[in-house]
C-alpha cells in the first residue's frame, strides 16, 4: 500500500473514534461509535513539493493534501517521509485513544454519563472524579498524555 493510501485509510478511521456525539443517556461507546474528531496534520516538509504541483492551494490544507495524492510518484523523499512521520503519529495517536476508551469505559459510564464528548469535557469530568476512578483508568491518561486534555 502507497504512503498516502495508507495515510488516507488512517484518516478515515480516525473520524470514527470519538468526538461531538450528543449526550443523552448512552453509553460512552455508544457515544463515541457515531462520532468524528478533526485531525490537524502539517507535514512541513512537503512544502516545497506543493508549491511545485499544487501552486495556489494553502498549505497542509486538505486540498493541497488531495492534490499531493495526484503527484505521488514524483514526491521528494523528505515529503514521503513526513507522510509517514504523520501516519505514524496519528497511528499512535489512535492507539492511545482506544487505550483509553477501554480503561475508562466504565468509570465514563458511571460519573460522565450526562457530558457530551468532545473539547475534552468527559476527560474534564473524569478529572473532577480522579479520587473514585479505577486505577486502569486514570494510568491510561495520564500515560498517552490524554489527561492533560480535561486540566481547565
Amino acid at each position: 500500500m502507497n504512503i498516502i493510501k495508507a495515510l488516507s485509510i488512517l484518516i478515515l478511521a480516525t473520524m470514527f473514534v470519538s468526538s461531538t456525539a450528543m449526550a443523552e443517556a448512552r453509553k460512552l461507546s455508544d457515544k463515541l461509535a457515531n462520532s468524528a474528531i478533526a485531525v490537524n496534520i502539517e507535514i512541513n516538509s512537503c512544502n516545497a513539493d506543493a508549491a511545485i504541483f499544487c501552486p495556489g492551494l494553502p498549505l497542509n490544507s486538505q486540498k493541497s493534501f488531495m492534490c499531493l495524492m495526484a503527484y505521488e510518484d514524483n514526491l521528494s523523499l523528505a515529503c514521503e517521509l513526513g507522510i509517514v512521520e504523520a501516519a505514524m503519529t496519528l497511528e499512535m495517536g489512535m492507539i492511545a485513544l482506544d487505550y483509553s476508551i477501554k480503561a475508562c469505559e466504565a468509570d465514563a459510564d458511571k460519573y460522565c454519563l450526562d457530558v457530551e464528548p468532545g473539547e475534552g469535557r468527559i476527560i474534564s469530568c473524569l478529572r473532577k472524579n480522579e479520587s473514585k476512578l479505577n486505577n486502569d483508568c486514570t494510568e491510561a491518561l495520564k500515560e498517552t498524555g490524554l489527561w492533560n486534555i480535561g486540566a481547565k
